[in-house]
């Protein structure tokens, strides 16, 4: 189980990333829509910020390496695929932005590495709770969503309601880096029967082009 868990990860490269396009979406149109919208936005957003922290850290310890006439080590563990930026002069000052040199440079890069990689897997969660893919959140979506996670779901409220729990939900796991419980709420939704669907990975692509 724990290795098609792995298939919801992507393969990582060291040389750089690409620029996410966001999900493409209909105009809203229900309090389900609202939801799965707000909370796939706010994630969307957040992985647009670290892919900008990660291309800094990435090219600048490129750039420090460069300077000491050294090819940078590819990482043990791929969990993500970026593309190369085409930059080998960094015009940000890696210099100044990390001023303890190469050390700094290669610990910001296996930091926002990180981030990166749990923004987009939560990405991934968040379409899975999609179960039949129309880009709506239904009662019985959020309430296996919030279920999985240990968090109460009350028969009767009105779904936008939900907003906040589901995206604070995001942004309590990415503050605490907690891996494991990110992966432990996503098996609890495939042993509801939520799967990854090619929808799924067209959404999630959008966000990797």
């Amino acid at each position: 189980m724990k290795h098609r868990l792995c298939t919801f990860l992507l393969v990582v490269g060291l040389a750089g990333v690409c620029w996410g396009k966001g999900l493409q979406t209909p105009a809203w149109a229900s309090p389900g829509t609202d939801v799965f919208q707000v909370f796939t936005n706010h994630i969307a957003a957040q992985i647009g910020k670290d892919k900008r922290e990660f291309s800094i850290a990435d090219t600048c310890t490129a750039w420090f390496y460069k300077q000491m006439g050294q090819k940078p080590p590819r990482p043990e563990v791929e969990e993500i695929l970026f593309l190369p930026l085409g930059q080998t002069e960094p015009d940000f000052g890696c210099a100044k932005m990390f001023p303890e040199g190469l050390v700094q440079a290669r610990e910001a890069f296996g930091n926002t590495q990180q981030l990166l990689s749990l923004s987009l897997t939560f990405f991934q969660v968040a379409l899975v709770v999609d179960g039949d893919d129309n880009q709506e959140y239904s009662p019985d979506e959020i309430h296996d969503a919030l279920e999985s996670f240990g968090l109460p779901f009350y028969e009767g409220q009105p779904l936008g309601r939900y907003t906040r729990d589901l995206t604070g939900l995001f942004d309590n796991i990415r503050e605490k880096v907690q891996f494991q419980f990110l992966m432990e709420g996503m098996q609890a939704l495939m042993n509801k029967g939520y799967r990854f669907t090619g929808a799924d990975q067209t959404a999630l692509n959008q966000e990797l082009n």
